[in-house]
């Protein structure tokens, strides 16, 4: 070997070595004797780039190029340098270079990825890791870096496919267990989440990014209570970090304690006043459940003096940021507001006003009405729809007949799923519909895709369910803007034109309680598919030893003070029943209604322990089932039953409903009345308590209920009357308009 192989070698193990200087001194002898030795001037250039003297390891692997333009590591180790020179298209330039040499060169197309994402080009870096991928299935740093990049652009399943292959491999690396439990969360499979997250904390528990990753799912799981527990684990290790305090006020929140998450969200906006998330999640915040009538008044006044904490700071100045603005109108929305059993119409609209101002202010392209008319483009009516909730789930079993059934021949439809989870509801609409894009519910790709698409209508099915679509719902993205009773309440929101609602569930004032021109389609004005009750059984939880069983299928967060005082007066007259409720998934809930109930109870003479009984979570089959064996079932006022009425009626069981004053609190009548059996849709108290105590004691009149309700089902069920006066709606509103819609206001 020569002498300058020699040095070159000596040199070469020095630098792996990490001494750097030796190094050096041997490489420079190689060219005081070799000036053009090529490897000598690429071993200086990657020498100075370890010693941060980027203009020197520039200037050495540029001449390494220039004696062999071949040279691969040398175009890959001088893109380095020009990244790290922060020359990012000087970078991409030397790397393109080296794979128009080689196009199968790995390390050029992972580190052309690195710096395309680096630089936002989010598009280009996905396809560079697809392609290393391609090269390598095996390189794990790839498969993680393009899973977060399709997590971030809302792709959660791709992403969810190589953040598992990296979890897989490396089941000890805690930071690839806490990426698949982001994006589980994203995906809403929370109960994957929350074993993974749990995995990761066995493995690491000081990581508190293992911690808050399980809190999270633990939160939008439903499980609130272990959110907090997890999330104070998470703060103890990282006291720093006040998104982790944001996060815990939420899940105190959550889990119904309103004090707690006051408190803690307080701490958070005196250390990032600027961040207008912690305002709404403060200021706005309810509880699940109010322990008494003047919780109710209470919970109501404050929350109005936070709508005008936050009215006097967006409304009145225009200093804050539009980031933190979007992310407070997409991360809360007035959802318990409305089951105050009080008319708070009159908020639902000042809080539109500011959902407005934030969405407008981002997106002011789409602040004005479209420039185009209905019907313009020729062809079939373009109607789109939109929501979050295309699945098993009320909405999903309410309206997506609205979209399989439509007429094809004069429609063409459009649908915006932003969802995460998937099943079989879901993928008949998917296959009904002409158009179907599963997006994530990100408003800056929605608008302008649903823009694109040319509508002549488009509906919101859900506004106010999730404030996934309160901010879109505030941009004008077609000539015709509708919502609907997904979640029955107006939006406020001026840029929805019309509201299509159920003419059956509707009082003769309804429109004072919208925003929005209120459309009233016959009957219940959906095409409700008969629920399968063939496989219903009665689960060995229930306790139906008593003389009567009265089951209430309503979840806590709708059960009233008002409530439990008719519970009190109907067991008085029937001593012996036993009332079922279900549990809610927030430990703290159950326990404050237990309390508040058995309160009432005893204040009447009753024993609590021997009238409630509290029901765990259950299978569907096993819920139809306690549906089906009971001798009554409840509805709550203020808000009654939508998705849960349709199965009390699909069992044939005897329901007691109240009628009241909108919409929310007269779905279920509405059912009675279509199915022939309004008597048991009560106008007082007193109509009610006497329904429920008359039905309860006499099995004859059961059983005459349940013919009733079995011989009248269809005029209920699979109604595709409703669909077809949901088109002549369409058609109409379509078809008055003669110049760009602006909505009327009421």
């Amino acid at each position: 070997m020569s002498a300058n192989a020699d040095a070159l070698a000596q040199g070469m193990q020095l630098l792996k070595a990490g001494l750097l200087s030796e190094a050096e001194r041997e490489f420079l002898r190689v060219l005081a004797l070799d000036k053009e030795n090529s490897l000598a001037h690429f071993a200086l250039g990657i020498t100075c780039y370890q010693l941060d003297r980027l203009a020197d390891a520039e200037r050495y692997l540029t001449e390494a190029i220039s004696l062999n333009p071949d040279f691969l590591p040398a175009h890959n180790n001088l893109a380095l340098v020009y990244k790290a020179m922060g020359h990012a298209d000087r970078a991409m330039t030397a790397l393109r270079r080296a794979l128009t040499i080689e196009p199968r060169y790995v390390d050029a197309n992972y580190n052309l990825a690195l710096i395309q994402e680096e630089s936002g080009e989010r598009h280009n870096a996905i396809a560079s890791y697809r392609q290393v991928l391609a090269l390598n299935p095996n390189f794990l740093r790839a498969h993680t870096n393009l899973g977060l990049l399709l997590r971030a652009a809302g792709d959660n399943l791709a992403a969810l496919g190589h953040l598992n292959i990296v979890a897989t491999q490396t089941s000890q690396d805690v930071s690839a267990l806490v990426n698949l439990v982001l994006v589980l969360t994203d995906l809403a499979r929370y109960a994957d989440a929350i074993s993974t997250g749990v995995l990761a904390t066995q493995l690491a528990p000081e990581n508190f990014s293992a911690w808050e990753a399980l809190g999270n799912a633990q939160r939008l799981g439903g499980d609130a209570s272990s959110a907090v527990l997890s999330l104070q684990r998470a703060y103890a290790l990282n006291p720093a970090s006040v998104e982790l305090q944001y996060e815990l006020g939420l899940s105190q929140n959550a889990a119904g304690d309103t004090v707690a998450a006051r408190n803690t969200l307080n701490v958070v906006a005196r250390l990032r006043p600027d961040w207008l998330k912690v305002l709404f999640a403060r200021d706005l915040a309810l509880p699940p459940l109010y322990v008494n009538d003047q919780h109710i008044a209470d919970s109501n006044a404050a929350w109005v003096a936070g709508l005008e904490n936050i009215e006097a700071r967006l409304l009145g100045e225009s200093t804050w940021s539009i980031q933190e603005g979007v992310e407070a109108i997409s991360g809360y929305a007035p959802f318990y507001l409305h089951y105050q059993g009080i008319d708070n119409t009159k908020l639902q609209r000042r809080f539109g006003r500011i959902v407005e101002t934030v969405a407008r202010r981002a997106w002011p392209q789409f602040a004005e009405p479209v420039a185009w008319r209905p019907l313009t483009h020729g062809g079939r009516l373009r109607v789109g729809f939109i929501s979050g909730y295309l699945r098993q789930h009320s909405v999903g079993h309410f309206f997506g007949n609205w979209i399989c059934l439509l007429d094809t021949k004069k429609f063409e439809s459009f649908v915006w799923y932003t969802g995460e989870a998937s099943d079989a509801v879901t993928e008949k609409i998917r296959a009904h519909a002409m158009h179907f894009s599963h997006m994530a519910s990100d408003i800056a790709a929605l608008g302008p895709a649903i823009h694109a698409s040319q509508l002549d209508v488009l509906i919101y099915l859900d506004v106010g369910m999730h404030p996934h679509s309160q901010g879109l719902a505030a941009l004008y993205l077609a000539p015709i803007q509708c919502a609907t009773f997904g979640h029955p309440v107006t939006t406020g929101i001026d840029s929805i034109g019309y509201f299509l609602s159920a003419d059956a569930a509707e009082p003769e004032n309804a429109q004072q309680h919208y925003n929005e021109q209120l459309i009233r389609l016959p009957q219940f004005a959906v095409s409700y598919s008969r629920p399968d009750t063939s496989r219903q059984r009665t689960p060995s939880a229930l306790d139906a030893s008593r003389r009567q069983l009265i089951v209430c299928a309503q979840p806590l967060f709708k059960i009233l003070p008002h409530f439990d005082r008719l519970v009190a007066r109907i067991v008085r007259e029937l001593p012996g029943c036993r009332f079922a409720f279900f549990q809610s998934m927030w430990p703290r809930v159950n326990d404050a209604f237990i309390s508040r109930i058995s309160a009432a109870l005893r204040e009447a003479g009753i024993d609590p322990s021997r009238t409630i009984q509290m029901l765990p979570i259950m299978p569907y089959e096993e819920y139809l089932g306690t549906l089906a064996a009971a001798d009554v079932v409840l509805d709550t006022t203020g808000f009654s039953g939508g998705n849960s009425s349709f199965d009390v009626i699909a069992v044939g069981a005897p329901v007691i409903t109240p009628r009241g004053s909108m919409l929310r609190s007269r779905q279920t009548a509405a059912m009675l009345d279509i199915v022939g059996l309004p008597e048991f849709a009560s106008a007082t108290d007193d109509d009610y308590v006497a329904n429920a105590i008359s039905l309860a004691s006499s099995k004859d009149r059961q059983r005459e209920v349940q013919e009733r309700m079995f011989a009248r089902g269809a005029a209920l069920f699979d109604d595709e009357n409703c669909v077809r006066a949901l088109e002549r709606a369409l058609n109409s509103a379509s078809s008055s308009i003669g110049e760009v819609f602006r909505p009327k206001m009421p």
